[in-house]
């Protein structure tokens, strides 16, 4: 039985099932292309639309992969939203998401100027998705957030770099 997906593995997979979209090269993975040959179990499918039954892994990461979900503009960018949805889903107990903070200096350069990302995180938009995911799924999500610091103006000022999201599912009782 597999027990770990990783969603949007690129070329570095740490799950028992690893899944991306896109292979070759890309600008997000420093020119170095996805071989889906050389990836362990590897799926080439979009995480907003996960071919796995319900309940089908112990645990489910993302990192660095939920902000290149989805179109522009990032008002109506549902997508986002979506492949948290089925990374709740097809998770027994465990989802783990890390995406840059909205406001981290490699996030900004990414959104300003090489315009990489098509969504942008703070904790307002995990509070504010959460309890919609709990609703549609019928599950409850306890859940730890992490905000990580990196250090600006030799440790001056801390500006937020990534937020790390861990959510366990449980099943609601109605």
């Amino acid at each position: 039985m597999f027990k770990v997906l990783d969603v949007g593995c690129g070329f570095n997979p740490q799950g028992d099932v690893n899944i991306d979209l896109y292979t070759g090269i890309s600008p997000h993975r420093a020119s170095r292309p996805v071989i889906p040959k050389e990836i362990p179990n590897f799926v080439l499918c979009d995480a907003q639309h996960l071919p796995f039954r319900d309940d089908a892994f112990l645990k489910v990461f993302s990192k660095d992969t939920l902000e290149h979900v989805g179109g522009k503009p990032q008002k109506s960018n549902v997508g986002p939203y979506h492949m948290l949805k089925e990374m709740v889903r097809v998770s027994q107990s465990i989802v783990e998401v890390q995406v840059p903070h909205r406001f981290s200096l490699a996030n900004m350069e990414k959104r300003f100027w090489k315009r990489e990302h098509n969504a942008f995180f703070n904790l307002r938009w995990f509070e504010r998705v959460l309890p919609k995911i709990e609703k549609e799924l019928g599950v409850k999500l306890s859940v730890l957030v992490e905000l990580r610091f990196k250090p600006l103006f030799i440790y001056f000022l801390m500006m937020p770099d990534k937020i790390h999201v861990t959510l366990r599912k449980t099943k609601n009782k109605h």
